[in-house]
């Protein structure tokens, strides 16, 4: 009888651990589309940095907290679900540097594309 019962905690706690291992995947941003987000976070730091640079008057910090919420509302995930995301890449190196690399590859091919003012 206590075999039984030792198998149905054991059953229990697998179902509980893969239930919620299945809803932090869903949290995690899949590559490709983390690979846009943080190309267009970087964008918006960029312009940042351009517009503070000529408005010294405003040194607040929240300028660019602003600009990240736009990329968030932009590709429909949160604040908390990109941070997560970004520290699940960061804690698998070998994901990490692929999400680098593919970001660093298509800041090539943006650069490549002949700009027309």
């Amino acid at each position: 009888m206590r075999k039984i019962g030792y198998f149905f905690l054991l059953a229990l706690l697998f179902a509980c651990n893969s239930k919620n291992n299945s809803n932090k995947d869903q949290q995690i941003i899949p590559i490709n589309q983390m690979r846009e987000i943080v190309w267009d976070m970087l964008k918006a730091d960029e312009y940042y940095i351009r517009i503070s640079a000529i408005d010294s008057l405003d040194k607040t910090q929240t300028g660019n907290l602003k600009l990240y919420d736009q990329v968030f509302k932009a590709y429909g995930i949160s604040k908390k679900q990109f941070y997560n995301s970004y520290q699940y890449y960061q804690a698998h190196p070998a994901l990490f540097k692929t999400l680098i690399d593919s970001v660093d590859a298509l800041s090539s091919r943006q650069r490549a594309i002949p700009q027309t003012k």
